[in-house]
């Protein structure tokens, strides 16, 4: 089975999950840390899958998937930061670029696992792709301060923990993989519960937390069911393939983001950008140039 198509479907539900966050960041959620927990306990819902063939055993796979786990919580915190301080346009791209990088030089000098030459022109591609894609969007707003260092963290954190998730699907069954990653990032988002601004929001009444109205639960509701299920995808996906080549499909999402942009601008005019003809041809190029990297990856 290819990993192709999966990791394609994972990006398009994830750019969804990226609109709504964004969304919900602006218009509801003043809080990465609430955000954040309210995203990671959701998968305690993982305990499902136990009657599919889990079975639990301490060893190398399982902590490996442990730290899989808890350092994707980290990462999903320091996107949100991101996102919250920068537009969604800067953060995006640059999150999703740093993350195939991360995952690539780790896997080829700490783990020494090597790719083709092909496969390596392929993520190539497609990383320059959605440079050129969305340059336009960031390369005005880039600025090396204490936000641009949020980004490279999310993207190299992200990077990380999906390069321990492959090595946990290498050795062990997708469902045990699975489980205990994910259950580990639920039980460590109950670390945020510490924080008395978290508890705040979360437990009092009275601070009517973020995500309240039928409106914002909705869409969480929604940004979720996308989330998980873009997660699931790409974790299956890390299965057939290496993290780096899987994570290096993120172009795809930033297609998915322009077109929900100009559907819901005028309701939204925060994630839409000017577009002039320059801008036009520039997309267009850009998309040229992933549609090569898709290419040269189904060779």
């Amino acid at each position: 089975m290819s990993f192709l198509p999966i990791a394609i479907i994972a990006y398009a539900l994830a750019a969804g999950s990226i609109v709504v966050d964004k969304i919900l960041l602006k218009k509801s959620v003043q809080d990465p840390a609430v955000f954040t927990f309210f995203v990671n306990i959701l998968q305690f819902a993982v305990i499902l899958l136990i009657p599919f063939g889990f079975s639990f055993k301490w060893d190398t796979s399982t902590y490996l998937a442990l730290a899989s786990g808890v350092i994707s919580v980290i990462a999903l915190y320091t996107f949100f930061v991101s996102l919250k301080y920068n537009e969604a346009a800067l953060t995006g791209p640059l999150v999703g670029a740093f993350n195939p990088l991360a995952a690539l030089l780790i896997e080829a000098f700490v783990l020494g696992q090597l790719l083709t030459s092909g496969q390596y022109l392929a993520i190539a591609v497609l990383i320059a792709g959605t440079i050129v894609f969305t340059h336009d969007q960031w390369i005005s707003r880039l600025q090396l301060n204490n936000r641009f260092a949020w980004i490279v963290a999310s993207g190299i954190l992200f990077g990380i923990s999906y390069v321990l998730l492959r090595q946990v699907f290498l050795e062990t069954s997708f469902v045990n993989g699975l489980v205990i990653s994910r259950l580990a990032a639920a039980a460590f988002a109950l670390a945020f519960l510490m924080l008395p601004s978290v508890r705040r929001q979360v437990f009092s009444p009275s601070s009517r937390s973020p995500i309240v109205s039928r409106s914002a639960l909705a869409l969480t509701i929604g940004a979720q069911a996308m989330g998980g299920a873009s997660g699931l995808l790409i974790s299956f996906g890390i299965t057939l393939a290496s993290a780096s080549l899987v994570n290096s499909l993120f172009g795809v999402q930033y297609l998915v983001i322009l077109a929900a942009a100009l559907i819901f601008a005028k309701k939204y005019p925060h994630l839409l950008e000017e577009l002039s003809g320059k801008v036009i041809i520039q997309k267009i190029i850009g998309v040229a140039i992933i549609s090569v990297g898709l290419y040269l990856l189904a060779k």
